[in-house]
């Protein structure tokens, strides 16, 4: 039997990737474009594009497609078949399954892009050559999310909101903005990141940070607060140090309830490195039950960018053989 094909588009706030991959794993190609974020008939057809240039790129014919698989931000109602996208204007109950089985001609399978990265990461990141069975992928930038694979199988929920980690309380005080993004969120993606280096510049306005920042338009962003970490700035590595900790505290939760092989942290804010894993492992080590805290492996993600094209292929690859 021959390589099977399959369409892998990953949708973002930003952008979409999309590309053709082989049931071995081997990415063919890769296109991507930008996320209009102006509406669900434009954010479709940019969608479309992406499918059909993808396939382009890897000079296949479209007959050679066996499914196309999708991840999506925010999260799939297995129950309505609809996507719910809260950063993309509109996307409320849209039919995404439907309008790209119409569309495109193929089988349709659509996930989150946390469960289908979490997929990537067991099949050609830190599970390559191994069969883990059970992972969490945490994905730290803008928010936090969690992919979960439990038992081999991804675990979405009731109506796709499984993994919503960023809602993880942290904190014994309740402070309003909670509400908006939820604890742990608040207290450790990349806006906060911002918000304590802000803080913490208040103490020390001398601090590497603000020069760097000054430099490059006087917004202060985790990247920058990283490079001046990397540079030895003790006011950056605080900051790192404590929203290291206090991921490690969410994850500990993880890790407590579930028991993974695995914690995969991927994302804007894994690029930290050692800087953010090391307070995390140690968070986890506190806080976590302690055997399941002293087993479990947490590593960066090392997939990059083709993360959400691979799991979403990788969904597709596994729903349709698993319906022929």
């Amino acid at each position: 039997m021959g390589k099977s094909l399959v369409l892998g588009l990953d949708l973002g706030g930003t952008k979409i990737a999309a590309g053709v991959v082989d049931s071995t794993g081997k990415l063919l190609c890769a296109v991507r474009l930008p996320t209009p974020a102006a509406g669900i008939k434009r954010d479709l057809a940019a969608l479309f594009d992406a499918a059909q240039a993808a396939v382009r790129s890897a000079n296949v014919d479209w007959s050679k497609i066996l499914a196309v698989g999708v991840g999506v931000p925010g999260a799939f109602d297995p129950v309505t078949e609809t996507v719910w996208a809260p950063n993309l204007p509109g996307w409320t109950r849209v039919p995404l399954k439907r309008l790209l089985k119409e569309s495109l001609a193929r089988p349709v399978f659509v996930e989150g892009d946390r469960n289908v990265q979490a997929l990537a990461e067991s099949w050609r990141g830190v599970g390559r050559g191994k069969r883990i069975k059970n992972l969490v992928f945490l994905t730290v930038g803008t928010g936090i999310g969690a992919g979960l694979i439990i038992e081999g199988k991804v675990v979405p929920g009731t109506r796709g909101l499984a993994g919503a980690a960023g809602w993880l309380a942290v904190s014994d005080k309740w402070q309003p903005h909670f509400a908006q993004v939820g604890c742990l969120e608040s207290q450790g993606a990349g806006p906060a990141v911002a918000r304590f280096a802000e803080q913490a510049l208040r103490k020390n306005p001398r601090s590497l940070i603000k020069t760097l920042a000054d430099a490059q338009g006087g917004r202060i962003t985790g990247e920058i607060v990283t490079q001046a970490a990397r540079r030895g700035d003790r006011t950056a590595r605080a900051v790192l140090e404590e929203i290291g900790g206090n991921l490690g505290r969410g994850v500990a939760n993880i890790v407590s309830l579930l028991n993974p092989e695995v914690v995969v942290l991927g994302g804007g804010l894994a690029g930290a490195g050692e800087l953010i894993l090391r307070p995390l492992r140690h968070a986890v080590r506190q806080w976590g039950q302690p055997l399941g805290s002293r087993q479990v492996r947490i590593v960066r993600s090392h997939l990059g960018e083709d993360a959400g094209i691979l799991g979403a292929a990788r969904y597709a690859l596994t729903r349709v053989l698993k319906n022929m």
